[in-house]
């Protein structure tokens, strides 16, 4: 891991905030931009901002929810147990 730059305490409070009111502070601990998290190699990383459906959860490469994945994951498979 390399030496990140530090955000600033505002930002910092706010996603550590963000991150401590869904009951995982650790969140805070991830990258807080894509760019950072890329020039880490990591997979994830926390804006602690609300998604287009409103969860704040991480975020992948893709700039996805990570909570969103997991809402089309489960409608991907129950579409398709229902097909077959």
């Amino acid at each position: 891991m390399t030496h990140r730059e530090f955000e600033g305490w505002d930002e910092y409070n706010r996603r550590l905030t963000a991150a401590t009111s869904t009951g995982n502070p650790y969140w805070a601990q991830l990258p807080q931009s894509e760019r950072v998290m890329l020039d880490e190699g990591g997979k994830l990383f926390f804006t602690g901002k609300l998604c287009m459906r409103e969860h704040i959860s991480p975020r992948d490469a893709n700039r996805c929810c990570t909570q969103c994945n997991v809402i089309n994951m489960r409608a991907f498979y129950d579409r398709r147990a229902n097909v077959v």
